[in-house]
């Protein structure tokens, strides 16, 4: 049986500011790393035998805290990139809801058929996201493989394990720094964990905010 542990970054200082990142690159904020080295942590002892990332710098730095204790190098993967939000890329979510007001009610009432202007559809991200880790997990009976994305591809992912509707896109939680686990064994999958976020227990009790 093939494990994929799927995690999302760390925060980022765009987080902080409610911005949709989307492609754009926004570094981990301080709290950001130390989520990753809080993940780092928990899974030093856990049998890991390849990391892959999104090429953008705020997985790519989570992946690279995470994968230390395991003295593995970390593959980036542009298969495992955010979904690209067109025009809203780099706006606040406050800025969008006023300028974009009708549009943005649709985003959060029925995702699947909300036409972002000049964004990926969901079901092109979805399609890229399952190519990346069908890739990465072919032939691998039996390994542990970590894989560090984001918060809307990671969500299409699962949707795809799951047997969800990609309209169903809020009807699930990525915190930052969160563990999924996806088995897959003999052409069967199932989604064992989702949006965990134990091991940040002393983080949030110091940071209530941290699940914002």
């Amino acid at each position: 049986m093939a494990k994929i542990i799927l995690m999302r970054h760390g925060r980022t200082l765009a987080n902080i500011e409610q911005i949709y990142q989307g492609q754009g690159d926004s570094p981990l904020s301080e709290l950001g790393i130390k989520q990753a080295k809080a993940a780092s942590k928990f899974l030093a002892h856990e049998k890991i035998d390849e990391i892959y990332s999104s090429d953008l710098t705020r997985s790519f730095e989570t992946a690279s805290i995470v994968a230390k204790p395991h003295k593995k190098t970390v593959t980036k993967v542009l298969g495992l990139r955010e979904r690209f939000y067109g025009k809203w890329e780099g706006m606040r979510f406050d800025e969008i809801e006023r300028k974009y007001n009708k549009l943005y009610k649709r985003w959060m009432a029925d995702p699947n058929k909300a036409r972002i202007p000049g964004a990926e559809a969901l079901k092109d991200l979805q399609k890229r996201g399952i190519a990346a880790v069908t890739k990465i997990a072919k032939g691998k009976k039996d390994k542990t493989i970590l894989i560090v994305g984001h918060g809307g591809i990671n969500r299409t992912i699962l949707f795809h394990f799951l047997g969800m509707d990609l309209n169903d896109f809020w009807n699930i939680k990525q915190d930052n720094c969160c563990m999924n686990v996806i088995e897959l064994y003999k052409g069967k999958s199932r989604v064992s964990l989702m949006n965990s976020t134990c091991f940040l227990s002393e983080l949030h009790a110091r940071r209530p905010d941290v699940l914002a």
